[in-house]
């Protein structure tokens, strides 16, 4: 085999297929799991990991902006752009003007597990979620 062959790369690409994420404990397994439920059952109609979808794509998500803030906008993002927020007004506008529905029914926890799992996903190229439309 030459030497840039080798499991999950293919003659002449020197780049490693992505390896599967693993959880650092049980506790981050579980939220990873019950995220990938939440999200398949309340946010892949809209959004996918790496490509935008209708929402923009999940990816990075917490590099781009704190739980804290993802906490409120996730409730409700209708109230954080109405609060004048710089940064929801400008994903709003950056987005066709197209509303984000509120998940006041997501407690912390389900939201917190949500993100554990993009987070898990990242960089993947297996698609989970939405497909997306160009």
């Amino acid at each position: 085999m030459p030497v840039n062959e080798g499991p999950g790369q293919l003659a002449g690409d020197s780049t490693a297929l992505p390896v599967a994420y693993k959880p650092a404990s049980p506790e981050e397994a579980s939220a990873i799991a019950a995220g990938d439920a939440l999200f398949k059952n309340n946010c892949a109609q809209c959004h996918a990991v790496n490509d935008k979808v209708v929402g923009p794509a999940l990816a990075g998500i917490t590099k781009r902006r704190p739980i804290s803030w993802l906490l409120p906008w996730v409730k409700n993002s209708s109230k954080v752009i109405a609060s004048g927020d710089e940064y929801a007004v400008k994903l709003f506008n950056d987005n066709g003007k197209q509303q984000m529905p509120s998940f006041p029914q997501l407690s912390d926890k389900d939201i917190k597990s949500i993100v554990a799992w993009v987070n898990s996903q990242e960089g993947s190229s297996a698609q989970t979620g939405a497909v997306a439309v160009r």
